[in-house]
């Protein structure tokens, strides 16, 4: 397989992962906890990869301290830690489906606020059918015996909205940044400000977790945060953003083949359906055959 190609499916595949290590680790541990090892555990993964590449790790810092101090905020903490809280209430393979609100929302936002993509009857359209897709897959009959299911879905799309806007700030103060640098820094803050969090908030509910538990957590900062964004990152350098954004269109059916196979999730004409209807909206919202949305520089997921 040539290598651009390989690096998108892996970054997918490792996003996509994420949702099913954040289901594990969530059954032992309290959410901030969860939200700030994953962070964390990212970080660590990514030192390697930005001293290797030597990208300027201390002159990023130096140049615009503040940046990455508000993306741990809105493009680790408040993301992620919707996608935590959620999960106790949802399958990864919903979760997985869920995440692609995010291109919508970024769609939206650059339409009515940024007004850097002209608004089209198609792109428009497309967020129409991505969200029915949504409707299609946890099934219409069902959505008044799911509230509770329901409920976490739009605390995650609040995460989601949170995480677009984040995007906005990535292109006003962050577009002359070194990438990879810059996201370690936002790792490595978001860890830190979620770990005082968890140790005030959740004191008294942590205890050491036991081998399953920390390696789902492991699992989740290194495969489902840190390798994704190497991998994102990776292939930015190589086909340019453009190309990375097709991302969008491989988590929904990578996370609803993993939670088959590791969670034992049914696997339903309603999944099948909302999947292919879902990822329809967003070829749709990117234009169709032939053009790609720009992804934001530093948030793809996420997570």
């Amino acid at each position: 397989m040539p290598l651009n190609p390989l690096l998108l499916f892996l970054a997918s595949l490792s996003w996509a992962s994420g949702y099913l290590f954040v289901g594990w680790a969530d059954a032992a541990l309290p959410p901030l906890t969860v939200t700030a090892g994953q962070a964390g555990m990212a970080a660590l993964v990514l030192l390697p990869v930005v001293l290797a590449g030597g990208r300027p790790l201390v002159a990023t810092l130096r140049r615009r301290s503040w940046v990455p101090l508000v993306m741990a905020a809105t493009a680790v903490a408040l993301p992620n830690l919707s996608t935590t809280v959620a999960e106790k209430r949802i399958a990864p393979d919903m979760a997985a489906l869920v995440g692609t609100t995010v291109p919508v929302l970024t769609f939206l936002l650059a339409v009515f606020v940024t007004r850097e993509v002209a608004p089209s009857l198609r792109k428009f359209a497309g967020v129409g059918v991505a969200l029915g897709g949504m409707l299609v897959f946890v099934g219409p009959g069902d959505l008044g015996a799911q509230a509770t299911e329901l409920s976490a879905a739009l605390i995650m799309m609040a995460g989601g909205a949170v995480f677009a806007l984040n995007g906005i700030l990535a292109a006003e103060k962050a577009k002359d940044l070194d990438s990879l640098a810059l996201t370690f820094w936002v790792l490595l803050f978001g860890a830190l400000g979620l770990g005082v969090a968890a140790a005030l908030g959740e004191g008294a509910q942590l205890s050491w977790p036991g081998p399953a538990a920390f390696a789902s957590l492991a699992g989740a900062g290194a495969i489902g945060t840190g390798a994704g964004f190497a991998c994102y990152y990776l292939l930015i350098d190589r086909a340019g953003a453009s190309y990375a954004a097709n991302y969008a269109y491989l988590v929904p059916p990578l996370g609803l083949g993993l939670g088959v196979v590791f969670q034992g999730e049914a696997l339903s004409l309603d999944h099948l359906a909302g999947v292919g209807v879902t990822l329809l909206g967003l070829w749709l919202i990117s234009g169709g055959r032939g053009a790609a949305r720009p992804a934001s520089k530093q948030n793809p997921q996420e997570n």
